[in-house]
C-alpha cells in the first residue's frame, strides 16, 4: 500500500530526542509498504528527505521561516502558552498544512491517509477529503481530544473531523473517552496504543558508567510544566533522606529546562540532579536498563492530559521499577503494586511516598518480569500489523462504495 502519514511530532533529525513514536510506526510500515510522512518545516530541516524506506515532506507556514516557533521544541500547546509569536501562526499553520495535503494527494498517489491528531491534522484531511474521497484514519492521542472538548464549538468540529473519516484509532481509553465527550456519543474509536522497539528495549546490561554511587532515579520527556518534573525535584529531598546517594537523572529538553535547574539549585540538590538533554532512543534504552526507578510525574490540567506514554512502555519493557502519577491513559497500563506504583498528580509527598515503596522494593521481587510482560503487547510489529489490517479494511470498504457518501467511522 502506498501510505501517507500526516503530524506535527516527528524529530528534526534520526536520533535528536524528539518524540519518535510517530515514526517508529513509520519505519515499521515501510517495511512492507510505501510511506511518506508529512510533518511540519523547522528552520535548517530539509523541505523533502529520506530516512531509511520512509520519505519525509515538511511544509513551512510562517515566514520568515526561521520565526516558526508553533512545533516542535516543547510541543504545539507549551508553545503557544510560552510563545506570542507562536499564537499568531495556527492559522498559517492550518493552511499551509492543508496546501501540502492537497499537492501530495493531487493524482490519488497514496491509498490511505493516517492522521495523528484530531486537531490540526484530521481537520487539514477532512477538508481536503470532502465527504467522499481517500480513505482516511484519524488517531487521537489524547491531549488533542482533551483540549477539544474544552474549544467553543467543539461538537461540532469534532462531528465534522469525525464524519471525514473512514475509522478513529485511540492510544488510550481516556483519549476515546475525551473523542467521546466532544462528539456527544460514543465514537467507536479502536483502541491501538503506539508501540515500542522490544529488542532495544528489553534487559540487557547498562552498559553505561552510573553518574551516581548509589543509583539514580530516571525522568525522560519534554521538559514542560504538565510534565511534572518540579514535583519530582519537590519529592527528591525526602527520598534522599532515606537514600542520600540516590540521584535524579533527567533526560529531555523543553522550556522549563531552566527553571528546572534553578529549581535544584535553591533546594540544595545541585550535586544531585544531572541534566542530560535530548538523547536518542539506545541512550535511553541505556538509561531505563540502570535506573533504580523510572519516574512519570505527569500532571493533568484543564486543556491537557497524558495519553498512553510511549516512555511507560520503553520503561516497563527494560525491566524498571516505574512510579507514575495516575493520569490519563497511564493506569490503563501501570496496575499499582503489581508491575508499578501509582501516585497522585501535582503531589511531592505521595511521589515521595510511592518512590520510597519502590526503592525498597526487592530486586528478586519478581517485578521485572511482570513488567516486561506487560509491555509485550506492544511490539511494533503487532501494533504495525493491526494498523494495517484496518488500512486494508478501510481501503477496500471505500473501494467497493466508491461513489457513495461518507463512511460511518468503525
Amino acid at each position: 500500500m502506498r501510505l501517507l502519514i500526516s503530524t506535527s511530532t516527528f524529530p528534526l533529525r534520526p536520533g535528536d530526542g524528539l518524540p519518535h513514536f510517530v515514526y517508529g510506526l513509520a519505519r515499521q510500515l515501510a517495511r512492507s509498504n510505501e510511506v511518506t510522512v508529512l510533518a511540519p518545516g523547522a528552520p535548517g530541516a530539509p523541505a523533502r528527505e529520506r530516512w531509511e524506506a520512509v520519505e519525509i515532506e515538511r511544509f513551512s507556514y510562517f515566514l520568515p521561516r526561521r520565526a516558526q516557533r508553533l512545533a516542535y521544541g516543547s510541543g504545539i500547546e507549551p508553545n503557544l502558552r510560552r510563545s506570542w509569536l507562536a499564537r499568531l501562526q495556527p492559522p498559517g499553520f492550518l493552511l499551509a498544512q492543508t496546501r501540502a495535503l492537497r499537492r501530495l494527494l493531487r493524482g490519488g498517489r497514496f491509498d490511505v491517509v493516517n492522521s495523528h491528531w484530531l486537531l490540526p491534522q484530521g481537520l487539514s484531511a477532512a477538508w481536503v477529503r470532502g465527504a467522499a474521497g481517500f480513505p482516511h484514519v484519524v488517531t487521537v492521542h489524547g491531549g488533542d481530544a482533551y483540549l477539544l472538548a474544552r474549544l467553543p464549538g467543539a461538537g461540532a468540529l469534532a462531528r465534522y473531523v469525525v464524519n471525514r473519516a473512514d475509522a478513529l484509532l485511540a492510544v488510550a481509553r481516556t483519549a476515546r473517552d475525551g473523542l467521546d465527550a466532544a462528539l456527544g456519543r460514543e465514537s467507536g474509536a479502536e483502541l491501538l496504543p503506539m508501540g515500542v522497539d522490544l529488542e532495544l528495549f528489553g534487559p540487557g546490561p547498562a552498559e553505561m558508567e552510573l553518574p551516581f554511587r548509589y543509583g539514580y532515579l530516571l525522568f525522560v520527556g519534554r521538559l514542560a510544566p504538565n510534565k511534572g518534573v518540579a514535583d519530582l525535584l519537590q519529592a527528591l529531598p525526602r527520598v534522599r533522606q532515606s537514600h542520600p546517594g540516590l540521584g535524579l537523572v533527567v533526560v529531555g529538553e523543553g522550556q522549563e529546562a531552566g527553571a528546572l535547574r534553578a529549581q535544584a539549585q535553591a533546594l540544595g540538590l545541585a550535586d544531585a540532579v544531572r541534566f542530560e538533554g535530548a538523547a536518542s532512543e539506545e541512550a535511553v534504552a541505556r538509561w531505563l536498563r540502570a535506573c533504580r526507578v523510572a519516574v512519570l510525574p505527569s500532571r493533568r490540567s484543564e486543556v491537557w492530559a497524558e495519553g498512553l506514554p510511549v516512555v511507560l512502555i520503553e520503561a516497563l519493557a527494560s525491566g524498571a521499577r516505574v512510579v507514575a502519577t495516575a493520569t490519563g491513559g497511564i493506569p490503563e497500563l501501570l496496575r499499582h503494586g503489581e508491575n508499578g506504583w501509582l501516585c497522585r498528580d501535582s503531589d511531592p509527598d505521595d511521589l515521595a511516598d510511592k518512590l520510597l515503596a519502590a526503592l525498597a522494593d526487592p530486586v528478586d521481587s519478581g517485578l521485572a518480569q511482570l513488567a516486561r510482560a506487560s509491555a509485550e503487547p506492544f511490539g511494533w510489529p503487532r501494533v504495525a500489523e493491526r494498523t494495517l489490517e484496518i488500512f486494508e479494511a478501510v481501503r477496500a470498504d471505500r473501494t467497493s462504495h466508491t461513489g457513495r457518501g461518507s463512511q460511518s467511522p468503525r
